[in-house]
Formats: C-alpha cells, structure tokens, sequence
C-alpha cells in the first residue's frame, strides 16, 4: 500500500466517493469469479445510487468505476483490491492482505483496509554507512529499492575526516526524517552505526552489523526484514500499553461514540480498532446513531471507517489489533492529546 496514495484519497471529499472492496486471489489476472464479484459490487453502486444523485452523476461515476475494473482484471492480482471513484478522482489500490468485501458510498473514500495493509506492509528505511559510503534504501515485506538522486549515495570526499562525514550523513538523515518519518534499520559496521544512532530523530528499529557498501537489494532485505517484522509485532503491544497508559493520565476515551466526538475537535492521538468492526449510523446533530439499514442514502455506511479518516486528517495515528483484543474497550479506544 503506497502511503502518498492513501493520504491523497483520505483528502478528498466528494459525493459520491464510491468504494468497492473485495478479496481476490493472487495470480497474472484477476480470476473470473473474483471479476464476476467485482461487477456485482459495481451493479450494487449503481443501484444504490438511482434516485440518490442525478442521472449525469450517476452515469459518469458508474462508467469510471467500470472502467476501473476492467482495467484491474487486466492486471496482476494480489490478496484483494479496492476500487475507488468520486466524480473528480479515481484510484485502484492492490491489498496485500484479504479484506471484507463490500461497496460503500460516502462523502469520503473507505480506506480502513488501506490503513490496515499499509501498517501491515510497513514502509521502512535502510540506511547502510561505512567511513566510504551512505546508501538510503526503502521497503516494504516484499523488497527494497535503493534511492539514487542528487542526495544519494552519498560518497566520502579523500579531504573529509570522519568527522565531518559523520556529520554530513547525520545531516542527510535528519532531512530524509524531516520530509517523512519512517521506521530504520541500520547497517554498517559497529562505529558508524553508533555515531548514527546517536541521533534521536533518526527512529532506528535495529541494526544489521558488517559492512555493507556492495551488499544487494535482495540480501538486505532477507536481513532487515525480520526487525521490520518484531516491529510490527510490537506496535500493536505499544497501542495497547498507550491506551493503558492514558486511562491512568485521564486521557483515554473508549467506545465510538465518545471518540467521535472528540475526534471531531481534533483530540484523538491514536485510533484502536479491531479489525472488523464495523458500525453503520446516522448523524444526528454531530452525534452518531446507530442504523439497521446500512444502505440507506442517509446512514454512514461505517462510521469506523468515517473516524479513522477523521484522525488521521488530523494529524493522529490508527492501528489496527485482531478482534478481542479490545473486548474491554468496547471494540474501539483513543489515546487523546488532551
């Protein structure tokens, strides 16, 4: 899940935002019965939208959204896709996990899976450094690319001391960071990566020890990737243990309607969801109502989905947990910021 992606649709507001979501099986193509879904759930949005929006409305969105999936039948299937069309904007995301199946129709696009996969796929840094050369590496589970522009690989000049290489890759480092924050590993041999890791902003999740001037892409990743996993694996202890933490400070918030409303101030540090929950309702003077007919032109289709795109809009985080796991959290919880 590209993350520039996903923050772009969580920025955009238009009605209808169409979002088909649906589990496929991963090959060269999509395969016919997962195509035959995906036209059903487009055949469930038209009809959902006869009467609800005008017929030119209606008719532009529908020939996007078909268009969409024609074109994703086409291409190489992964764990599921979703298919996102709103009468300025449209975008195919592949997932890399299953998700459930469903159309939803909104002011904003559903992107809960989304927020999910990209926290399970977790975009990551690896930074290698000797006292010769600094390469900047990004990754997900699958692979990483090696970036190379004007900034890098940096290379050591002979007049440099180590120094003043050291500072020039700390420097480089806190611009990356500046741009955007990400997780890293770091590998190089022990005294490099200890005039590295002093530096706070760099957020190093491990380090890989040698030197690794020449070592390949592929290689990298076999050995990074299992920090980036534990990681992962902690960040859903580390939500829970915040969430601990804020009931004891007073800043805690536990159950939908309680966060939504602070949500909506802009209070909510961190979201905790579990995975499949789900709660269509009605606004009814900023206050959310619990609906039984989630197809109704009127009801939110998941206000789950709503909240998240909320917080994160804001500038919090949301992390997803295996359902039960917030049992005493009335299946959803905030870290506020105050």
């Amino acid at each position: 899940m590209n993350r520039t992606l996903l923050q772009d649709l969580q920025h955009r507001t238009a009605y209808p935002s169409v979002t088909l979501i649906l589990t496929t099986k991963p090959g060269s193509s999509m395969h016919p019965d997962d195509l035959t879904a995906l036209l059903h759930l487009a055949d469930l949005a038209d009809r959902r939208l006869d009467g609800d929006v005008a017929d030119e409305i209606r008719h532009d969105v529908m020939k996007e959204l078909l268009e969409r999936v024609r074109e994703s039948a086409a291409e190489r299937a992964t764990k599921g896709v979703a298919v996102c069309v709103s009468p300025q904007y449209s975008a195919t995301v592949r997932l890399g996990s299953e998700a459930r199946s469903r159309c939803v129709i909104d002011d904003t696009f559903a992107t809960r899976d989304m927020v999910a996969d990209a926290n399970r796929t977790a975009v990551y840094r690896v930074l290698t450094v000797s006292d010769r050369k600094a390469r900047m590496l990004h990754g997900d589970r699958q692979r990483l690319v090696e970036e190379r522009s004007e900034h890098w690989p940096l290379v050591r000049d002979e007049e440099q001391t180590i120094a003043l290489w050291s500072r020039d890759v700390s420097h480089a480092m806190r611009r990356e960071q500046t741009g955007r924050s990400l997780p890293t590993v770091v590998a190089g041999v022990e005294r490099s990566v200890r005039e590295i890791l002093k530096h706070d902003q760099l957020r190093s999740i491990g380090a890989i020890n040698g030197n690794h001037d020449r070592t390949g892409w592929a290689d990298l990743h076999t050995m990074a990737w299992p920090l980036v996993a534990d990681w992962l694996r902690e960040d859903q202890h580390r939500a829970k243990h915040r969430l601990a933490q804020a009931r004891g400070a007073h800043r805690y918030a536990g159950g939908i309607d309680e966060v939504w409303e602070l949500a909506r101030d802009g209070r909510v540090e961190l979201l905790v969801v579990e995975e499949s929950f789900d709660y269509p309702a009605r606004l009814s003077d900023g206050r959310l109502l619990a609906a039984n007919d989630p197809f109704s032109p009127d009801v939110i289709d998941d206000a789950v989905d709503e909240l998240i795109e909320m917080v994160l809009r804001t500038g919090g985080d949301a992390v997803m947990v295996p359902d039960g796991e917030l049992a005493d959290h009335e299946r959803l919880a905030a870290v506020l910021r105050y």
